[in-house]
């Protein structure tokens, strides 16, 4: 993986890669529910909303904050650089829905109560996946 899109693919699938790991570690673990879990929800779902809607956002306002570049250049490593920012801080965002979910899993929630913020995550995160028209348009 060469070019301006390697490192961001890269980050892009190990990022993605440890959601499933945080699956894989539920799913080993045995967990009793020693605590109150359904106290959680509705905060944990209030914050994994809120998180969602900033990974969504957040990359705007990076766009609108960097530097310009000469339109019409190749993307270079000081064109890519912001991109790179906004697509880990989106990633990173989209990342701590599924941990919201792991902490309920932790706590003893039902995997109907902890997969909807794993779903969310993969949403967000599919929606991210690095590709050349993304870096254009965000370097546009």
């Amino acid at each position: 993986m060469t070019g301006p899109l390697g490192l961001p693919r890269v980050l892009w699938a190990a990022l993605f890669a440890s959601t499933l790991i945080y699956i894989l570690v539920l799913d080993l673990m045995t967990l009793e529910a020693v605590s109150d879990w359904q106290a959680f929800v509705l905060p944990f779902a209030f914050a994994g909303v809120t998180t969602a809607g900033a990974s969504l956002l957040a990359p705007r306002f990076i766009r609108a904050r960097r530097p310009r570049g000469d339109a019409g250049q190749p993307p270079s490593s000081q064109t890519a650089g912001p991109y790179l920012v906004a697509l880990i801080l989106a990633l990173a965002l989209a990342e701590s829905v599924c941990i919201l979910g792991l902490v309920l899993g932790f706590l003893g929630a039902p995997p109907t109560v902890v997969m909807p913020f794993f779903v969310v995550t993969w949403i967000l995160m599919l929606v991210r996946f690095p590709t050349k028209e993304k870096l254009d348009a965000f370097n546009a």
